[in-house]
């Protein structure tokens, strides 16, 4: 009786003693993982960058950062079926200090949240459409819209320097930083579509998206 009494005791301490992984650190993108710095999220759980994986054998396509998803470059989270992509500066794995670039056929949104961030230009050229949030004290220099909408938004100081509206179907460039937009570094779709410093796709000779 007495060895069964402690077969039982040491099966509830080995039962006891199987860690589970908390749920606080569940996850489904780079994003859940904002609250433990210096982590990513992998299958599933936010880790410590490189401290799990094992080296990605030779040949194998490159991983975006959303597991499983295969992100096109520079993207820090995206969903492939969607084609959306999300560039946020803030985010482990943006390069924000390069030219930033909207995967062609995509739809961005594009987060230059830092100071500094994408001046060495955003190019929105062969995306299928780019919200541009230029938040950051100096941000966002020679930002190029593709032909689909394309809204850029200029709140952090002496943000957007050279902002190219081009032939996007619906261009809004909204400035509302200090000494943001200034002038002559946006150039709108036409004349008609200028808005103070900025552009509007409001009026009907702005707007032709399908």
């Amino acid at each position: 009786m007495k060895a069964a009494i402690v077969w039982f005791a040491l099966a509830v301490l080995a039962g006891c003693s199987v860690s589970h992984k908390s749920q606080e650190f569940a996850c489904t993108h780079n994003t859940d993982c904002a609250g433990h710095p210096g982590t990513v999220c992998d299958n599933g759980f936010c880790v410590v960058q490189g401290s799990i994986d094992a080296p990605m054998p030779k040949g194998d396509a490159p991983r975006g950062d959303a597991p499983g998803n295969n992100c096109p470059t520079g993207c820090t989270s995206c969903n492939v079926q969607q084609k959306t992509c999300t560039i946020d500066c803030l985010m482990s794995g943006a390069n924000c200090d390069s030219n930033v670039q909207c995967p062609a056929g995509y739809h961005c949104d594009i987060k230059c949240d830092t100071d500094g961030a994408c001046k060495n230009g955003v190019s929105c050229v062969g995306g299928a459409s780019c919200t541009v949030e230029c938040s950051g004290g100096q941000s966002c220099r020679n930002v190029e819209c593709g032909t689909g909408p394309c809204d850029v938004t200029c709140s952090g100081t002496s943000s957007c320097r050279g902002v190219s509206c081009n032939n996007s179907c619906a261009c809004d460039v909204l400035c509302t930083g200090t000494q943001s937009c200034q002038a002559g570094s946006v150039t709108c779709t036409s004349l008609l579509c200028g808005s103070g410093p900025g552009c509007t796709s409001v009026p009907a000779g702005c707007h032709s998206c399908m």
